[in-house]
Parts: structure tokens; C-alpha cells; sequence
């Protein structure tokens, strides 16, 4: 039974032909605060493209590669992901998948907000959708919070076919608040840390991730005049604030980046180096091999052998 989309309107669309796809999604109401979508094709009907909305994007079930920004992770059955306005993706599946996507704009959590309370919920939702760690790794959503999340989903689609507007079903809502309750329970569990709430603190992680792909604007001597810090200073201020030296945090990083390259499989050493600025393939290899006590291409063998 080809499955429909919900939230565009009244319509409910057939995925079995892709135009119809494009043609609804073209219909979305682009200020609603929140839609959900609910559709299985085997061929991604999108490119890579941008957002409107806050998107949580969950595999109901089927398997393949998701390109997120300059990362592309392995998804399977259970996988949940994070997507903001920044972020670009798409995906190439392998087997036939089912996706739930729930969207909804900055504004949707103070629909519920009471006269006179904080804001503390929208501000923490939104820190934890853009947080950049959660584009490269993949959430680790194990048992029983999968259950808990694949549970969520299913009341999240029964309840969208309500009568209500499910931009103020408070039924939706709080099932919203619970996969954010897992997604931070999984998160406990990562190697991530959330608890960035200082927006300069944010701007300069946000600022070394997008520069990776640059040595020279990393450099001590230019991040620091970006950021108004005094070169001499800045290491110090920057161990003190994240409790880890600015180089380990750049190579570390970096290094992460590297492996995902390789696991994807489409990435060659020579195009990896030149991505991050290594003056040539065996540079790569010994900042590899440092991070990994693998060489790029045992790493690639061994990857190679486990796939």
C-alpha cells in the first residue's frame, strides 16, 4: 500500500510517482509551524537541498547513505536525524525506505508557551538541532530509548490524522518534548557535548567546523584576530573555556572528518588530502596514522573487509 503525505494541506499524495511528489511538497505552506511527512520511495526524489524548517527526519525503515553538509553517514531502520535551515542533504538509498520527516519552524514551541515562562524549551530544542556534532556522527539511539522514539513516531502519525491542526495538538507537542528527551538521553552516551549555551562560545566551534577545510584561516594568528582575542591568549582562553587544547580540538576533529570520508568508500586518499589542504597524499598519511595507528590505506583495506 504506497504510502501518502500528510501536512501539505488536505491532500494526501501517492509516492508511486515522484512527480506528484514535487508538485505537493511545491503546495507546503511554508509558515505552517509545523508538517509532517510520511512517504517510502526507493529512489530519493530530491537533490541535495536546503530547509525552511527544523526537520527531524526518521527511518521507519530501510537502509543506505545519507550526504548531510560534507558528511555522509550510513542510515538503517531506527536512525533519527537532525536537520536545520543551514543544513543541505539528501540521500541514496539502497534498500526501499520509509521516512518520517517532522518540520516545524522556531515559533512552534512558543505556541505552547505559558504567559510569563521562560523560553527555556525552545532555546534548548533549537541549541540541540544545530548542534554541528549530531551532522557528523551518527545518533546511537539504542534499546529502550528506540522503542520509546519508533512508539513517539507512531502516536506522532495517528495523532496527525486528527482532525485538529496539528500545529496546536498538545498531544503532538509533547511527543515532540519526548524524542528530544531521547535524542539528549542518546546524546549522554556520545562522545558530544551540548553544553555549549554561550552563543560567542558557539559562533567559534561553529566557525572552526566550517573552516576545517582551510588551514590558513585556523591558523592561531587569524582565528584570533576574527574573534578580537590576542593571539598570545587565545589557547589559554580556549582550554579554559572547552577544557581541551585548541590543536587537539582542531586535529581531533579534523581526524573524525577523515574517517567518515573513508568509511563512505567515495572518497580516494589524494581527493581526502586535497579537501583538507594536506600539502600531498603522504602528509595525510602521517596525520592519519597519528590519530588512528592506521595508515590511510590498511584503514581502507580493513574497512573494505568489514563491509
Amino acid at each position: 500500500m504506497p504510502l501518502a503525505l500528510s501536512g501539505i494541506g488536505d491532500e494526501h499524495v501517492s509516492f508511486s510517482n515522484n512527480y506528484a511528489v514535487i508538485a505537493a511538497m511545491r503546495t507546503l505552506k511554508q509558515f505552517e509551524a509545523l508538517v509532517i511527512h510520511d512517504f517510502e520511495e526507493s529512489v530519493f526524489h530530491m537533490e541535495s537541498h536546503g530547509h525552511t524548517y527544523f526537520e527531524m527526519g526518521y527511518i521507519y525503515q530501510g537502509s543506505g547513505k545519507h550526504f548531510l553538509n560534507n558528511s555522509v553517514l550510513e542510515y538503517t531502520t531506527g536512525d533519527l536525524f537532525l536537520l536545520c535551515p543551514e543544513d543541505s542533504h539528501t540521500f541514496d538509498i539502497s534498500e526501499r525506505t520509509r521516512f518520517v520527516f517532522i518540520k516545524f519552524t522556531d515559533a512552534y514551541f512558543k505556541l505552547f508557551q505559558q504567559p510569563g515562562q521562560d523560553d527555556f524549551t525552545t532555546a534548548e530544542a533549537i541549541h540541540i538541532m544545530r548542534n554541528k556534532l549530531l551532522k557528523e556522527n551518527k545518533l546511537e539511539i539504542i534499546y529502550p530509548n528506540s522503542e520509546i522514539l519508533k512508539t513517539s513516531i507512531d502516536s506522532i502519525l495517528l495523532a496527525s490524522h486528527s482532525d485538529q491542526d496539528n500545529s496546536h495538538s498538545q498531544i503532538i507537542y509533547h511527543l515532540i518534548l519526548t524524542i528530544i528527551a531521547v535524542v539528549k538521553n542518546s546524546i549522554s552516551t556520545m562522545a558530544i557535548n551540548l553544553s555549549l549555551i554561550d552563543p560567542a562560545q558557539e559562533t567559534l566551534i561553529s566557525y572552526i567546523h566550517d573552516q576545517i577545510y582551510s588551514p590558513a584561516a585556523l591558523k592561531v594568528a587569524n582565528i584570533s584576530l576574527h574573534f578580537n582575542i590576542a593571539p598570545k591568549y587565545f589557547s589559554a582562553y580556549f582550554k579554559r573555556r572547552y577544557n581541551i587544547s585548541y590543536s587537539q580540538y582542531v586535529n581531533q576533529y579534523k581526524a573524525s572528518l577523515i574517517e567518515l570520508r573513508f568509511q563512505s568508500s567515495q572518497f580516494t586518499i589524494r581527493q581526502v588530502a586535497e579537501e583538507f589542504g594536506f600539502a600531498d597524499e603522504s602528509h595525510l598519511s602521517r596525520f592519519f596514522k597519528k590519530h588512528h595507528q592506521l595508515s590511510p590505506g590498511a584503514y581502507l583495506r580493513e574497512h573494505s573487509g568489514n563491509s
